[in-house]
């Protein structure tokens, strides 16, 4: 789809499908690519390209009419999110901070104050640029067991941070010198007197320009080309905050200096003190989705153009190789699978903003607070990394050398979902927990199959996927059972446990992705457009996705004996007729994404890779 393309025609249906009513909002912001900030190039990483970096979330602020719009449309929000992410990775990490965390931190659980107020000025029109304290370096697990201190002072009503040794310090946030104001949400241990109050939010200046606030040390990162930023290591050392820079929520200090918290216990504040995550993860479940729809686009335009000189026979387009097809088909379907899955939750995500969530059935953290606060949102977010992983490395090795330049944006989608495995939470501890929460809560059941049906089928794929889930799911609560009740809190109960807690949580994962599929491509029938040309290719990608799953899956089920080895051999050869199907409505199939040539910028995706590549470079005089 060229710049001054729209969708039309069969691929309209699958554009709402994918997107819903958001597109318009994503599709408004591309003229910001015609403005001088998006058009001035920069190199891979150092000073030159943050600032550029800066100079495009503040040009993006001031087209949306500030970052506290954003923060009150959440729909919006969520399309700047994905737009960004697909132009420029570090400007979708700066902005996801901006808006989804400081912003959302400072006036969901911030109170009114002459400290707070200008502050959130400052950032709603981008003269301070806002990042999070959470991680500390020395420690796994540190967001469970913060040790930075903010020890109230009732002299003078202020708080003061302290980091107690280097290994405290926090880690990664982005406010290294850029020549501009930041600020920062500084997560702390609350300390009064020989009270601990719980983990809160502190909305902290960290500096003016180049001038640092006083009791921080700042200590500049080594450079890193996964989406480069400013990062830097903080500690404080008595750093003053005034009483309305606690992002207190419903807590409070009195005069008589006696500390109430409402929700009177330390890991449900640490879930509300972090409940900013909701949009993190959500934001960032979008976002890489889309880096994924545009890696994907871009891979497989390039093999549509690419002509090989191959013996066999020459002038072939590299895509009519099998091996091709299989590889970029496969990441094809995933990507439409995790776009109608985030699509869902985009919706639920949006409804709920409105309301306070109920912490009173909250889980309680174990080795990170991410799932307590929204299990399907979090495991979201894994499933939209793990996919852009996949999906950018697949497109980048089947591009050849052209796939390692940066302009053609594969290697920055890559580094994106490398960021992310720890992002917003790390993936890993994510699925542990959600594994973990699976298993205990017993109001949780996995419906039973009626029947598998034809198994080559992606309704015979979903029921054998809640078969797996259903058998994981039981036999873990079974271990469990066996353990005296004493014991099943120990590390010595669950630590052989963990691969088994991911496995389930995948398992939960993938089902929730299938019946995604299932959902979009029954509403794509019943609804009544007049255009069913794009059925066919949806019905295809759907057979694909869902064998695929299923081969993935093929071990437990010959172990359990839910499938023969004759019914392997017919999955695998289904499979590959599914690909046969996919390949004549790939043009129909790629308009859905709806990503003009211009928001891509990618040479290697253009007709003429040649001329554009030459246009991308700089000429040696």
């Amino acid at each position: 789809m060229t710049a001054d393309q729209t969708v039309t025609g069969t691929a309209r249906p699958l554009c709402q499908l994918l997107h819903g009513d958001g597109q318009f909002a994503v599709d408004a912001l591309d003229g910001l690519l015609d403005t001088p900030p998006f058009k001035r190039t920069a190199p891979p990483c150092g000073p030159e390209r943050h600032a550029r970096t800066y100079d495009r979330l503040r040009a993006l602020g001031e087209w949306v009419g500030g970052a506290n719009a954003l923060h009150r449309d959440p729909a919006r929000l969520l399309a700047a999110l994905e737009w960004s992410a697909t132009v420029d990775p570090p400007l979708f990490l700066a902005g996801t901070v901006q808006y989804a965390v400081c912003v959302a931190a400072m006036t969901e659980l911030g109170r009114p104050g002459p400290y707070l107020d200008p502050l959130i000025d400052e950032v709603d029109r981008h003269e301070t640029f806002g990042s999070i304290m959470i991680t500390e370096v020395g420690r796994g697990n540190s967001h469970l067991a913060t040790r930075t201190e903010a020890r109230f002072d009732p002299a003078t009503r202020e708080f003061t941070l302290r980091t107690p040794d280097p290994a405290a310090a926090k880690f990664m946030s982005h406010v290294a010198g850029t020549g501009r104001a930041h600020m920062a949400i500084v997560y702390a241990r609350l300390l009064h007197g020989d009270q601990e109050c719980g983990v809160f939010p502190f909305a902290v200046r960290i500096r003016d320009g180049d001038r640092i606030t006083d009791g921080i040390r700042i200590t500049e990162l080594p450079e890193t080309t996964s989406v480069p930023l400013n990062y830097a290591l903080v500690t404080f050392d008595n750093t003053r905050v005034p009483y309305d820079g606690w992002l207190r929520d419903d807590a409070s200090i009195a005069p008589d200096g006696e500390f109430t918290d409402p929700l009177g216990d330390p890991d449900r504040r640490l879930v509300r003190s972090l409940s900013v995550s909701s949009n993190a993860s959500t934001g960032a479940a979008a976002a890489l989705t889309a880096a994924a729809r545009a890696a994907v686009t871009i891979g497989i335009r390039h093999s549509q153009h690419r002509l090989t000189m191959g013996r066999l026979r020459t002038d072939l387009p590299v895509l009519n190789y099998r091996t091709q097809q299989e590889a970029l088909y496969g990441v094809l379907a995933e990507v439409y699978a995790c776009s109608f899955l985030v699509a869902r939750v985009k919706t639920e995500y949006i409804r709920q903003r409105s309301a306070r969530a109920d912490l009173s059935e909250a889980h309680r953290p174990v080795w990170a607070p991410w799932a307590s606060v929204s299990r399907e949102q979090a495991l979201t977010k894994v499933a939209a990394t793990r996919i852009l992983q996949h999906a950018a490395g697949v497109c980048r090795e089947r591009a050849g050398a052209q796939g390692l330049l940066t302009v053609n944006r594969l290697l920055e989608y890559e580094g994106l979902a490398q960021v992310y495995q720890a992002a917003a939470g790390d993936n890993l501890l994510i699925r542990l927990d959600a594994g973990k929460q699976l298993v205990e809560d017993l109001t949780h059941t996995v419906p039973a199959p009626a029947t598998v049906g034809d198994l080559v089928s992606p309704s015979g794929a979903l029921a054998l996927a809640l078969l797996r889930e259903r058998g994981l799911l039981t036999e873990l609560r079974g271990r469990v059972a066996t353990v005296p009740v004493a014991e099943r809190n120990s590390f010595e109960t669950w630590n052989p446990l963990l691969p088994d807690l991911v496995t389930l949580a995948d398992a939960h994962q993938q089902r929730l992705l299938l019946e995604a599929f299932a959902k979009a491509v029954a509403d794509a029938e019943s609804s009544d457009t007049g255009q069913e040309a794009h059925l066919p290719g949806l019905h295809a990608l759907h057979t694909l996705y869902a064998l695929k799953s299923l081969e993935q899956t093929l071990s437990w089920h010959l172990e359990c004996g839910s499938l023969t080895a004759s019914d392997a051999v017919r999955v695998h050869r289904e499979r590959d007729r599914a690909l046969d199907a996919v390949h004549p409505h790939l043009a129909v199939l790629l308009d859905g994404f709806a990503l003009p040539d211009a928001r891509l910028g990618a040479p290697m995706a253009e007709h003429d890779v040649v001329a554009a590549l030459f246009a991308s470079g700089e000429p040696t005089p």
